[in-house]
C-alpha cells in the first residue's frame, strides 16, 4: 500500500467504531487508516467479517486499482469469520481444546443435514412435536415440486441455514446458547432479567439441546464449548457489558486483530 508511514512495532489497544451502510466508504476509510497504522512487512493483516460473500468483496476491493479506490494489490491478509477466531482464541487461553470446533459452521451443518432427517426423534413429548413444525411445514414444501434430489437440497439448504443462525449466536448471544443448553426457553439480556420466548420459536432451544446432546458423544467437545461460553460471558459481565454488544475489534493472545469490515442495513 501506498504511504511512507514507519510500521509500528506495536499497537496501543483500543476499540474504533465507525457505522455506514455504504461499503465503498467504508473500504475508503479502511485504506486510509491502514495506510496510517501500517504493520511489519511480513506481519499478516487480520480482518474479521460476517460473512464468506463479505470476505470475497473486500479481498476483491482492496485488490482494486488505486484509481478505482483500491490498494492495487491485496497480500497478507487473513479474513476470517468471527466464529472461528474466537475458537482460536479460547484454544490460547483454555489450552485443552480440539483444534476445530464441532460448532464450526462446516460440520453443524452436515450434523444438522442429519439431525434433520428424522425430525420426529428430535421431538419427547407432544408439545416439543408441535414446536417443530416450523422446520416440518419447511422441509414438506420440498415434496410440492417433485424431482431428483430436491428433499435432500431442501434440507442441507435447511441446515446450512441454521448452522449460520447458530454460528452467530455463539459469537454474539452466547448467554442465549448457555440458557437453552440448561433447559430455559429464554432471552437473557445480560443484566439478570430474561424475556420469555415467543411459542412460534421455541425450536430453536429444543434443536439446539439436541444438537449438544449429539455433540455431547465428544466429551471432550462439549466441555470446551461449555467452557468458552462461561469465558466469553464472565468477562463481557465482569465489565457490567451486555455480551451480545461484544466489540468487533478485539486483541486475541500472539495475535493482533485490527479489523473488523462489515456493512449494516440502517440508513
Amino acid at each position: 500500500m501506498q504511504g511512507s508511514v514507519t510500521p509500528q512495532d506495536d499497537i496501543t489497544p483500543g476499540f474504533m467504531l465507525v457505522q455506514g451502510n455504504r461499503m465503498e466508504a467504508l473500504r475508503a476509510l479502511l485504506i486510509q487508516w491502514l495506510r496510517q497504522q501500517p504493520l511489519q512487512p511480513l506481519e499478516d493483516e487480520t480482518f474479521l467479517v460476517q460473512s464468506n460473500g463479505i470476505a470475497q468483496w473486500l479481498r476483491l476491493a482492496l485488490a482494486a486499482p488505486v484509481p478505482e479506490g483500491g490498494c492495487g494489490i491485496a497480500a497478507a491478509l487473513d479474513i476470517k469469520l468471527p466464529g472461528k477466531f474466537v475458537w482460536q482464541a479460547y484454544r490460547a487461553v483454555l489450552g485443552d481444546l480440539p483444534e476445530t470446533s464441532p460448532y464450526d459452521k462446516a460440520p453443524l451443518t452436515w450434523r444438522l443435514y442429519r439431525l434433520l432427517g428424522d425430525l420426529d426423534a428430535l421431538a419427547s413429548t407432544p408439545a416439543e412435536h408441535q414446536w417443530l413444525q416450523p422446520l416440518r411445514g419447511f422441509l414438506a414444501s420440498a415434496h410440492e415440486v417433485p424431482a431428483s434430489g430436491n428433499a435432500a437440497r431442501r434440507r442441507f439448504q435447511l441446515a446450512e441455514r441454521l448452522a449460520d443462525l447458530y454460528d452467530q449466536y455463539q459469537v454474539f448471544r452466547a448467554d442465549w446458547l448457555t440458557a437453552w443448553q440448561q433447559g430455559h426457553d429464554q432471552l437473557p439480556n445480560g443484566s439478570g432479567d430474561a424475556s420469555p420466548l415467543p411459542e412460534e420459536q421455541r425450536w430453536q432451544p429444543l434443536l439446539w439441546r439436541r444438537i449438544t446432546a449429539d455433540t455431547a458423544k465428544d466429551a471432550q467437545a462439549l466441555r470446551g464449548w461449555t467452557a468458552a461460553a462461561r469465558c466469553t460471558y464472565g468477562f463481557w459481565r465482569s465489565r457490567g457489558a451486555d455480551p451480545g454488544e461484544s466489540p468487533g475489534r478485539v486483541a486475541a493472545p500472539h495475535r493482533r486483530v485490527r479489523n473488523l469490515f462489515s456493512a449494516s442495513s440502517g440508513h
